[in-house]
């Protein structure tokens, strides 16, 4: 009988976090009636995910392979395409071009077709900018558009020993000139951003800050001022990095925890954590709200660097995840302006 009850608990738990989601801690929800669904991979480092809200499709990237891709949630057909110039940092869809996206490859900001349902396509991007040319070993990270359709986004040094040598990166601008201007230097990797709903505000990271920082954003003329810190991972004892970031109608921060195995919702008027959703693997790389109501969290991870082993016990590594139940709506993606 012990045996009997010893596996229904374990069962339990099992369904619990992949259904249901896992324990709550006091008062906070975290996981407590999500649905947590791994819906396509896998991919060695999936990032950058962005809903097109007229399309009804998320892009997103797959960094290291080099590929854009887009998923169809309801037909579930994906398409990628590969890109020769490097890694693919993001890609943001154009507007009014549904198969057409900007997007960082090494450090070349690029124009990238997928029209394509095969997933094997080979793209010859045209090259309209590049960055960091003073600077050796740096590559795009993470980038979005702002409502007037500006490119925002910065790049991550090199890599020595797997360790990133510090303030070698930069955050930029880029217009529809595409003449890219230089915001913030002495960044080490640049990476999650996002804007609330009065557009007022600009959120980014800076990974190894273990900081979340806040601008006053200027959207007519797309200018930034007035820095300031609005969350601590370390004040907060949250474990990762905090890596992509979306924002949703409340004006509270979802914030992708690499190696931290979660998305931490974050009040950043208050600087602090209102839930955690777990993921049922540590790489956890970036989130966007999606859906026809945009009630949908779509997660991105990784895979990168696991061995065979490690694979065997987290199957859905690198897998795209979607979060429903959240209780939370997002803001539609700004498209980028040609």
């Amino acid at each position: 009988m012990q045996n009997i009850v010893g596996i229904v608990l374990l069962l339990g738990l099992y369904l619990g976090f992949f259904v249901h989601g896992g324990k709550t801690h006091g008062k906070r929800k975290d996981n407590h009636g999500l649905v947590i669904e791994p819906i396509v991979g896998r991919f060695q480092h999936s990032e950058g995910p962005l809903w097109n809200h007229h399309s009804q499709k998320l892009s997103f990237v797959d960094i290291e392979a080099q590929k854009i891709c887009r998923f169809d949630p309801v037909t579930k057909d994906l398409s990628c395409i590969f890109i020769e110039n490097g890694p693919v940092g993001f890609a943001i869809p154009i507007r009014g071009e549904p198969n057409k996206f900007v997007a960082g490859s090494g450090t070349d900001f690029i124009l990238a077709t997928l029209d394509s349902h095969e997933n094997t396509t080979e793209s010859l991007p045209e090259i309209l900018a590049v960055v960091d040319t003073d600077r050796n070993g740096t590559r795009w990270n993470d980038g979005k558009a702002d409502s007037s359709g500006r490119f925002w986004g910065g790049t991550i040094g090199p890599e020595v020993n797997e360790v990133v040598v510090p303030n070698q990166a930069s955050f930029y601008r880029i217009k529809s000139d595409f003449k890219p201007k230089k915001e913030l230097s002495s960044v080490t990797n640049s990476n999650g951003l996002a804007w609330n709903l009065q557009d007022d505000t600009l959120y980014y990271i800076d990974t190894p800050t273990l900081q979340v920082a806040a601008f006053d954003f200027e959207p007519i003329n797309g200018t930034i001022s007035n820095k300031r810190i609005v969350f601590d991972l370390k004040k907060n004892n949250v474990s990762g990095l905090p890596d992509g970031m979306t924002i949703d109608k409340s004006g509270n921060l979802w914030i992708a925890l690499y190696d931290g195995g979660a998305v931490v919702n974050v009040n950043p008027h208050t600087g602090k954590v209102i839930r955690f959703v777990k993921l049922p693997v540590p790489k956890v790389t970036s989130c966007t709200f999606g859906g026809p109501l945009l009630d949908t969290l779509f997660v991105t991870t990784s895979s990168r660097g696991l061995s065979k082993e490690e694979l065997k016990k987290q199957p859905h590594a690198g897998y795209v995840f979607a979060v429903k139940g959240l209780g939370a709506h997002g803001l539609p993606t700004n498209l980028f302006k040609a």
